[in-house]
């Protein structure tokens, strides 16, 4: 399956007409102490970041499921639970990583981190949808702020990947905002926050965007980003 260079029109399904210019794989961090101890309803612990040895499991199969494709560089959040799922396909792939932190996952509010394992009505999810694009609780992101990250990143991973075929490692927040963007555009809004979540995402689920130069369908030409691929988790 290629993941960079330009490719010759060709009609699929329905009609319409492709140009692929590139791809982009994503994937979530494996299992993380946080997700572990947020699931049993327990305060997460000083080193909740790292991932546990399941999350190791998870990153070593993912590995293993990526193999052939031909990728050739991992771009990975700052974030330790990244950085260790990273290093998991790594050792699989015997591949370089690089960090971008605009891949980091959404910041929660002040408020959230100290209601653990409670909490409550802390969490991005219940203000940001009916508030102001520009608004944040104190500690935490606004809509705007996390949209730009998912520009900058985009824009960044696609001129990396017309050299080299990418796999970023991100997580369940920011990988949500990217699909947004992309099926909404400049038009996405926090009221498509929550409706969008609710798609979900595994840990270590495959996610494809492609970028396509041309698509052509019932005569109307609708190029831009696409989404090819969603939390994938045959590996599981």
């Amino acid at each position: 399956m290629p993941t960079s260079g330009r490719h010759p029109d060709e009609t699929v399904a329905g009609g319409a007409t492709e140009t692929q210019d590139l791809q982009l794989y994503f994937v979530r961090h494996g299992e993380s102490v946080a997700n572990a101890v947020d699931r049993a309803g327990e305060s997460r612990p000083e080193d909740w970041d790292r991932l546990s040895e399941r999350g190791w499991q998870q990153a070593r199969a993912l590995g293993r499921r990526l193999e052939g494709l031909g990728l050739e560089l991992i771009v990975a959040s700052n974030m330790r639970r990244a950085q260790e799922t990273a290093q998991g396909i790594a050792e699989v792939l015997d591949l370089p990583i690089q960090t971008d932190p605009d891949l980091h996952e959404i910041r929660q509010s002040d408020a959230f981190y100290a209601s653990s394992p409670a909490f409550g009505e802390t969490a991005t999810l219940h203000w940001m949808p009916t508030a102001d694009p520009d608004f944040a609780q104190p500690g935490a992101e606004s809509f705007n702020q996390i949209v730009g990250r998912v520009k900058r990143v985009q824009g960044r991973l696609a001129h990396e990947a017309e050299e080299r075929r990418i796999l970023a490692v991100s997580h369940y927040g920011f990988l949500h905002f990217f699909l947004g963007y992309t099926m909404f555009g400049e038009d996405f809004a926090p009221a498509h926050v929550l409706p969008i979540y609710q798609s979900g995402h595994a840990n270590t689920g495959i996610t494809i965007f492609e970028r396509r130069t041309r698509r052509v369908m019932d005569g109307i030409d609708l190029p831009g980003w696409i989404l090819t691929t969603w939390n994938d988790q045959a590996h599981l």
